[in-house]
């Protein structure tokens, strides 16, 4: 099986990010499992502005981009591994393989592990979209508002070398929404869950503190198991209908998107 973990920053500059991530995905990936971590080609770190993920997603060599290739490679399965879900509908709308955002998938499984959830995002631009979300995913009567460790991108980077001050700030939070009626907290964004994966932060004051990025990943292999074993598969009526491939391939001519050889792919080292 193979599994392409997408992330919606330029990831194979983001050494830190990128090995953490990465030694955390093989350790819960079943043995038979293929694991291959990727960015986007180019982008922006500002990822608290909505314009930012927009342009990172839907752009040449962005999220979209990268997925449609997922699949024309043979890949299994699809993981966006960032909390924003960046062009999840939109993929699964124009690819026949199982895509799943770390946002939806998070907040869905948090719903089975307690009544109420929240999260801690790193911006407080970032925490008002969640709570948007949670209520375009149907769960705002299961969510406590979201939120923020009050630092940009490039400052959740240094916490891979001195994580003290964000896991610190990550545990003040939690505590806060779990005083609020939150059961399980989300680190709402996958290069935060990483650090917290890491410094073994698994509880705060008796709730839960899910691993999201782990849950991503045992979501993607289960449901690309669904899709060989019963055939199952996203809905082909309104929101996920299909169009012609024909019309696809005129979309990448018109919007010029890059073909497979033309895409970077960090599990294999290229530039």
């Amino acid at each position: 099986m193979k599994i392409w973990w997408q992330s919606s920053t330029p990831i194979h500059r983001l050494h830190d990010y990128r090995n953490t991530l990465t030694e955390h995905l093989m350790s819960v990936k079943r043995p038979d499992t293929e694991v291959h971590v990727n960015g986007v080609d180019d982008g922006s770190m500002d990822l608290h502005y909505n314009a930012v993920v927009a342009i990172n997603s839907y752009g040449p060599g962005g999220v979209l981009n990268k997925i449609m290739q997922a699949a024309d490679r043979g890949y299994d399965a699809v993981a966006i591994g960032c909390f924003l879900d960046p062009a999840m509908q939109e993929a699964r709308e124009i690819v026949p393989i199982p895509v799943f955002g770390l946002g939806e998938t998070s907040m869905l499984t948090a719903c089975m592990y307690g009544h109420k959830f929240s999260g801690v995002a790193f911006h407080s631009k970032q925490a008002q979209y969640y709570d948007r979300k949670a209520f375009e995913y149907g769960l705002a009567s299961r969510h406590v508002p979201f939120g923020d460790l009050g630092i940009d991108f490039n400052e959740v980077q240094k916490a891979f070398s001195s994580p003290g001050e964000m896991t610190g700030n990550f545990i003040k939070e939690a505590r806060r929404l779990a005083a609020q009626g939150a059961e399980v907290i989300l680190a709402a964004c996958a290069t935060v869950n990483a650090i917290i994966r890491r410094e073994k932060i698994y509880e705060v004051d008796g709730a839960l503190v899910l691993d999201c990025n782990a849950v991503l990943l045992k979501t993607a292999e289960g449901m690309a198991e669904l899709a060989r074993s019963v055939g199952l598969k996203a809905s082909q009526r309104l929101l996920y209908q299909r169009p012609a491939r024909a019309a696809v391939d005129d979309w990448v001519r018109i919007y010029g998107f890059r073909s497979a050889p033309q895409l970077r792919d960090v599990a294999k080292g290229e530039r």
